[in-house]
């Protein structure tokens, strides 16, 4: 009884990863919301019933994906098994949790990359392929916002602008697929936590993530990115400086955020106020840049007083 159950687990767990990712690819406006929980069920199935069995359902996964669908859309599922891979691995060992999401978004970053090469035969390809399909979904969304009725002067100001924001777009791509990557993999991350609240301890050497604090020698990153914009003619290393500022400032967003979201339990804010708080950082980008340099000036500030909550103990002894 014991083994069927196990059968049962094993194929309902591949099958509802399987038809999760194949939805998001089939349905793109749900792929934001159905894409990132690829990988859920495996981690639920070998969380539950051992590391090897969760390993087994993304092998078998991919072969069928392969048999039914194709080599290119079981190539993309790798992508997710491997994430799933890695936190079936590393959960538990590897408990500095900015460390971990860092260290699965580059190795998917890397595969995607080598990936997009392997299709695409070269970069310039890549590129070439990616300019178009910006160039269409631009031309869509004008087209959509005319039959609206936004204003042919601001139309005509963004059709414009499109070569620069296409040429923007492709610099900072590396970024923005790093930090998708990251955001997935936390969100799966925070859904194990809450699915299996007596592992946190053992996973994670934060028992909350309103109390995360970035590296503080991130800042040194910040400072040299963000003096090497206003240097010409970079080139190469210009587009690196971009992406790494980026990045760099993700982090400081996710520390002005824990800081929100400390100030929210500590002063007991109802749920409404809290998720049309969320909404405006989202939405807007003053407010986005606001949380960015709260951040920042955690660093210096110590709202939370972590820093003297750690040291009381030692003080007290």
């Amino acid at each position: 009884m014991q083994r069927l159950e196990v059968v049962s687990k094993f194929v309902l767990a591949m099958a509802a990863s399987v038809v999760l990712f194949m939805s998001g690819i089939g349905l793109p406006p749900l792929g934001l919301v159905l894409l990132p929980l690829v990988a859920q069920p495996v981690l639920m199935f070998g969380f539950k019933f051992g590391i090897a069995g969760g390993i087994g359902v993304l092998c078998v996964a991919i072969v069928l994906l392969a048999i039914l669908a194709g080599a290119e859309l079981a190539f993309i599922y790798a992508i997710f098994a491997v994430m799933a891979g890695m936190l079936l691995t590393l959960l538990g060992r590897l408990r500095v949790i900015e460390y971990l999401v860092a260290g699965v978004a580059l190795v998917m970053l890397a595969l995607t990359a080598g990936l997009a090469l392997f299709f695409f035969g070269s970069w310039g390809a890549m590129f070439s392929d990616f300019r178009q399909g910006m160039v269409q979904q631009l031309d869509a969304a004008m087209r959509m916002q005319e039959k609206i009725g936004f204003s042919q002067e601001n139309l005509a100001m963004l059709k414009e602008r499109t070569p620069q924001i296409i040429d923007m777009m492709l610099q900072i791509l590396p970024a923005l697929l790093l930090l998708s990557f990251a955001l997935i993999v936390l969100i799966n991350i925070l859904y194990l936590g809450r699915r299996f609240p007596e592992q946190r301890a053992q996973w994670f050497t934060l028992e909350q993530l309103r109390e995360w604090k970035g590296p503080e020698a991130l800042v040194w990153g910040l400072l040299a990115c963000g003096f090497s914009l206003f240097i010409p003619d970079l080139g190469t290393l210009g587009v690196v400086a971009l992406n790494l500022l980026l990045v760099i400032g993700a982090f400081y967003f996710a520390q002005g955020l824990a800081v929100i979201g400390f100030f929210f339990h500590k002063n007991n804010v109802p749920r409404f106020l809290r998720g049309l708080t969320y909404v405006l950082i989202v939405f807007q980008q003053i407010f986005t840049l606001l949380v960015v340099g709260l951040g920042l000036f955690d660093l210096w500030g110590d709202f939370r007083r972590l820093s003297k909550d750690k040291a009381a103990p030692s003080q007290a002894a």
